[in-house]
């Protein structure tokens, strides 16, 4: 979550689309941060409309990501990086097996920000965004300049943070197709993705 006051804007960090790029890009201007959660870095909106209401007249913006896609990179970004804060992760082998753990419910990975679906980070209770603009991670750059512009501001955006791995379509059979498919159906249905796009 990056919020500023002066420029009157909340940033919500969804996990595994870039957002530690985006919170590096607009450190400069957060200077509204004291009523930021100190837990995460990943509060969700509603969470944070709740306690401070008059960031409701913030510009707030977020981005979502193709969430098969997104699954791959928390897979491999959690195998490349989080071995040490998550050694369960060191036991999985690949995409399928943690989709597994996730299906049956695995307290250690379902309590992970990135296995949350997206939606929950930006939606009231009542199913409505309560964001002014949501980007797609598939057009970072293009949507990053337009939040920036609505924004009022100028900065440039970092690569930051980056999983490595092959195109996300690779990693998945029918079963898993399907799963996230159910699993992740809001995300699906509220950002308009479907399997097989880049």
């Amino acid at each position: 979550m990056i919020i500023s006051d002066s420029h009157n804007f909340v940033f919500v960090h969804i996990p595994k689309n870039a957002g530690t790029s985006i919170r590096a890009a607009l450190e400069a201007f957060a200077d509204g941060q004291s009523a930021a959660s100190l837990d995460t870095t990943h509060e969700t909106l509603p969470a944070l409309i709740a306690r401070h209401p008059e960031l409701k007249t913030h510009f707030k913006f977020a981005f979502a990501r193709n969430p098969w896609e997104r699954l791959v990179s928390f897979f491999f970004y959690s195998k490349q990086k989080l071995s040490r804060t998550f050694p369960q992760f060191q036991a999985v082998e690949g995409v399928e097996a943690m989709l597994r753990l996730l299906d049956r419910n695995v307290a250690w990975i379902c309590d992970m920000h990135a296995a949350r679906p997206q939606y929950e980070y930006i939606c009231g209770e009542d199913g409505q965004r309560l964001t002014d603009f949501v980007g797609r991670y598939e057009h970072l750059a293009a949507d990053f300049a337009v939040a920036c512009q609505r924004a009022g501001i100028e900065t440039v955006l970092p690569r930051t943070n980056a999983s490595r791995h092959g195109h996300y379509t690779r990693y998945y059979n029918s079963w898993c197709r399907d799963f996230v498919a159910v699993r992740y159906g809001r995300d699906i249905r509220e950002f308009g993705y479907t399997f097989g796009e880049s």
